[in-house]
């Protein structure tokens, strides 16, 4: 065991933080960066195991409330400086909009369970952008955390077995929990990348390993030369660099794995090899200064990082450089003016449980005080021009006036919030009768489609009501009408949702459910430039995307058509290149986000014309006019109503409004006969 001060594990931690910027700044040779997390979390366990079992040894006790005071006294004050910076400097960054979805992230990063929230938020298909939210990086701090929570007692626990069987216990309940914790990650990675990256429970084994480490340390004799120790360091940091290289083709948990391995010998040869070259040379007084102050370098690069991307258009170096400029002169203000005061006030050394309980209620309040009302503020972004739309040049007079119009008051909450993304139910196989929301005594209607079907769910029910008709829906988010393919951008659980609503569907509970008119719409997913690779095959085969969109397309119509006629919903008119929300946010006239309703048919519009051709029970259907009246300039606003919530989405409110027309559009396709008075 490490007794006292280690200059060269400073240097390690400079290794492990410049590791992780590199990968987050995008630098191709260190893709595998991410593993410098790995890193931290081994020698965080190994060195806070020492601390505690070098306490157990001197006093034969543990206090608790002090250890989470030291830990509160250590880690709080620059997070919650860099959350609250960091909403700060995001409002003259971002609009409102893109603000909105980030207060939760703030929030599980000052509370400490980022990981668990960033998970869920990896399966939120609506959520595709978490990658980019400035507090991503706050997820391995919460893991560290919630470990940190438990640790101690259990230590404490095991500290009442009678010394002499005290240690081999301590060491097989450390090893158990190793495996077990090994097992989860092997087992979910290959079903759930995200799972088994974001769980705790996953990645509870590399600080365990560091924990394991130190206590094997702390009791053996058995202990290799100086000169095997130095070569297992030099073998522990070469496996380091490589795998922080990318040169190893791993997946993350195989990296990950390989990642503690390499660590645990660096460690471990490090501690029995005290003075050799290699810890001589991480203990040279560059990396030790960068080292001390890694906490608050990897608090700060992140949002550095992302911030960078909005204000610079730079390769992955330039970011990399400046980043690493910026955060480290941060982490360096920091660490002297607020986090070593806080650490060495002499005050706080005595009142163990009253600084954790103060500290962790300074942190609540500044989620629950601060968080929202900065990140929700209405200021326009002070450094980025806000207006992206377009201004097109043919509009009536009266939508030229209309575009002239000074955006109006807009509740942009309401505006991103849950009821504008409409409704999303679905059924599987063995249960289509689930499927059907609404009884009519009318013709049965049945929509299928993704989340831009999922929008107009609320008015085909309301049309249903109205118009006495039966409305079955199978609607998932991201998961394309088509049987045969899928989409590589949902996340894992998801993807088998959609399988669930799709595989077999048509075949089966199609059948059942026996509709008198399927209406399909989702977004086209046919571009080369933006879906390749994305969207593939279900079957597995290899052919050209159009190619694929094609086949199943016809072969999903077929199934269809064999228990209904088919209404195929055309390209809806969507921004596409730029959010009109987020434009509004911080334009001054409406015109200067005005969407042209000029689209280009899609090629799966195409496909559906030519399917048509040859089967007069597939109608292909424009909404263009349903949606757009104004065409060919739509305004993002009309009346006090929002139009669109983000680039390829309707908010509900404007659906609702044009549900008349929707019903008109319906009814000229002829197949739900003579219900214009029902």
């Amino acid at each position: 065991m490490i007794r006292g001060y280690r200059p060269d594990l400073d240097g390690v931690r400079t290794v492990a933080v410049y590791l992780v910027l590199l990968f987050h700044a995008g630098v191709g040779w260190a893709t595998g960066g991410f593993i410098g997390v790995d890193l931290f979390f081994c020698l965080s366990g190994f060195l806070v195991t020492g601390v505690l079992l070098g306490e157990l040894d001197q006093s034969g006790r543990l206090r608790i409330g002090r250890f989470y005071a030291r830990r509160v006294r250590r880690l709080l004050p620059a997070a919650v400086l860099v959350v609250v910076a960091t909403c700060l400097v995001f409002t003259l960054l971002w609009s409102v909009v893109p603000r909105l979805a980030i207060i939760g992230d703030a929030r599980s990063a000052l509370l400490y369970y980022a990981n668990w929230h960033f998970l869920a938020s990896s399966g939120d298909y609506f959520a595709a952008d978490v990658d980019k939210s400035p507090f991503l990086h706050f997820w391995s701090l919460a893991i560290e955390e919630q470990y940190y929570v438990g640790f101690p007692l259990l230590l404490l626990l095991l500290s009442r077995v009678p010394r002499r069987v005290r240690r081999p216990v301590t060491l097989g309940v450390l090893g158990t929990l190793l495996v077990a914790s090994l097992v989860a990650q092997l087992v979910l990675a290959p079903g759930s990348t995200d799972r088994a990256y974001y769980g705790t429970d996953t990645r509870l084994y590399q600080l365990l390993a560091g924990a394991l480490l130190t206590t094997w340390l702390a009791g053996t004799s058995r202990r290799p030369s100086p000169r095997v120790a130095h070569a297992m360091a030099l073998f522990g940091l070469a496996g380091t660099l490589l795998l922080g290289s990318g040169l190893l083709p791993l997946d993350p948990s195989g990296r990950g794995v390989g990642a503690t391995v390499a660590s645990v010998l660096l460690l471990g040869g490090l501690a029995l090899a005290e003075g050799s070259l290699l810890s001589r040379l991480l203990a040279t007084r560059v990396p030790v200064h960068l080292g001390r102050i890694s906490y608050g370098t990897y608090l700060w690069h992140w949002p550095v990082i992302v911030a960078l991307g909005v204000l610079l258009d730079a390769g992955p170096g330039a970011v990399a450089l400046l980043a690493a400029f910026v955060a480290t002169g941060l982490a360096a203000v920091s660490y002297e003016v607020l986090e070593m005061p806080v650490r060495h006030w002499r005050r706080l050394d005595t009142r163990g449980w009253p600084v954790a309980v103060t500290g962790v209620a300074v942190s609540a309040l500044v989620s629950g005080l601060v968080v929202a009302p900065v990140l929700s503020s209405e200021r326009k972004p002070a450094l980025v021009a806000a207006a992206a739309g377009a201004e097109p040049a043919a509009a009536t007079r009266q939508v030229e006036q209309e575009l002239r119009r000074p955006v109006p008051p807009i509740d942009f909450e309401k505006a991103v919030g849950e009821e504008e993304h409409g409704t999303e139910h679905w059924c599987g196989v063995d249960d289509p009768g689930s499927c059907t929301v609404v009884h009519g005594s009318g013709p049965h209607v049945l929509l299928v489609g993704d989340s831009q079907a999922e929008t107009l769910v609320p008015v085909f029910e309301r049309l249903a009501r109205e118009h006495d008709l039966t409305l079955s829906v199978n609607v998932i988010a991201g998961c394309p009408w088509q049987e045969g393919l899928t989409n590589g951008r949902l996340a894992e659980g998801r993807t088998q949702e959609c399988t669930d609503a799709r595989v077999g569907w048509y075949r089966s509970a199609l059948r059942k459910l026996d509709p008198d008119v399927v209406v399909l719409l989702d977004r086209p997913r046919d571009d080369p430039e933006e879906w390749g690779g994305e969207v593939t095959r279900r079957d597995g085969r290899s052919e050209p995307l159009g190619r694929a969109v094609y086949d199943t397309t016809r072969q999903t119509l077929r199934q269809v058509t064999r228990v209904a006629p088919a209404v195929v919903v055309q390209r809806l008119v969507m921004p596409e290149t730029f959010d009109p929300l987020d434009c509004l946010a911080g334009a001054d006239r409406l015109g200067q986000c005005a969407v042209s309703a000029a689209v280009d048919p899609s090629a799966s519009d195409g496909y559906v014309s030519a399917i048509a051709a040859r089967d007069e029970d597939v109608h292909p259907l424009s909404l263009s006019r349903v949606f757009c009246p104004t065409a060919p300039v739509c305004p993002p606003v009309s009346g006090d109503t929002v139009v669109w919530r983000d680039d390829h989405h309707y908010t509900v409110s404007w659906a609702m409004e044009r549900r008349q027309a929707l019903w008109d559009a319906l009814l000229g396709t002829g197949l739900l006969g003579d219900r214009s008075h029902g």
